[in-house]
């Protein structure tokens, strides 16, 4: 049987979890293992090479910081099979998670953990040809969290209807925040959330309004902007986070001592009681 099912981790400066992690997806019968060593301060690759040379793996030499959306486009790049499997490096498979995804495969659908958990929250199945038609993950977003969100929203966009499977086929490796931002200039989860938040409402809306998706460059500065934004407002305060202008229209009547401003405004609220 060739091989149906990719298996797509990215890793930096968690070699102590993959450690426990690769062997079980590299155990798998008829499937491919692809490892993204994103310039892991760990020598991750020279490990896989010394124990596992039928593991993938993809070298990121050219950011010192850490894309996770651009280092699974990678690794998506490299997988030859027809599903792919985004699985965190601190997260071990249970011996039926194959079979389980073999025996309940629906095209035009991806399958993610239920119930959700946050250590599992990013670990899902895809068909490789949806992943491919949406263009990936969006490489904008830089820091934790924000882009599995993002492109499931995305994938929906296209007709790809999400399903389940068993959270209990996962066993994360738990961990504490600080882990999970130690490669990040923001240091709060939470932060990252309302930067996320921000940026996808404004990216959706801004792709509306003109008619088109927005270039990398376009989406990489509205990313920009909205963590500016944030971080500009105390935590747990309410206020303006982010302003977008919107290009004038030129079928409006113009006015010799005036200008009309377009904005968008995104403002985060506290919840009534």
């Amino acid at each position: 049987m060739a091989s149906d099912l990719s298996f797509v981790t990215v890793c930096k400066g968690r070699l102590q979890n993959l450690k426990q992690t690769l062997p079980l997806l590299a155990a798998q019968p008829d499937t491919e293992s692809v490892v993204v060593d994103y310039a892991c301060p760990q020598g991750t690759r020279h490990w896989i090479r010394d124990n596992f040379p039928g593991v993938k793996t993809v070298a990121v030499d050219d950011d010192s910081g850490f894309c996770v959306a651009r280092g699974r486009n990678l690794g998506a790049i490299a997988a030859t099979t027809g599903r792919l499997c985004f699985i965190d490096a601190d997260v071990r498979i249970r011996a039926d998670f194959v079979p389980w995804v073999r025996r309940n495969w629906r095209s035009r659908h991806y399958l993610r953990a239920v119930p959700l958990d946050q250590d599992i929250w990013g670990t899902f199945v895809c068909p490789a040809e949806e992943f491919s038609r949406i263009g990936g993950y969006d490489e904008a977003i830089r820091g934790w969290g924000g882009e599995d969100d993002d492109l499931y929203m995305r994938l929906e966009d296209i007709g790809c209807r999400p399903s389940g499977f068993p959270a209990s086929l996962l066993d994360p490796i738990r961990h504490d925040d600080a882990e999970r931002v130690v490669f990040y200039d923001i240091k709060d989860r939470w932060t990252h959330h309302r930067v996320n938040q921000v940026y996808i409402a404004a990216k959706v809306d801004l792709a509306r309004i003109l008619g088109r998706p927005l270039s990398l460059a376009e989406r990489t500065g509205l990313f920009d902007e909205s963590r500016k934004g944030v971080a500009a407002v105390p935590v747990g305060a309410a206020g303006a986070v982010l302003e977008v202008n919107l290009p004038g229209n030129s079928r409006i009547p113009a006015h010799p001592e005036w200008t009309l401003e377009h904005k968008l405004v995104y403002r985060f609220l506290r919840r009534s009681p």
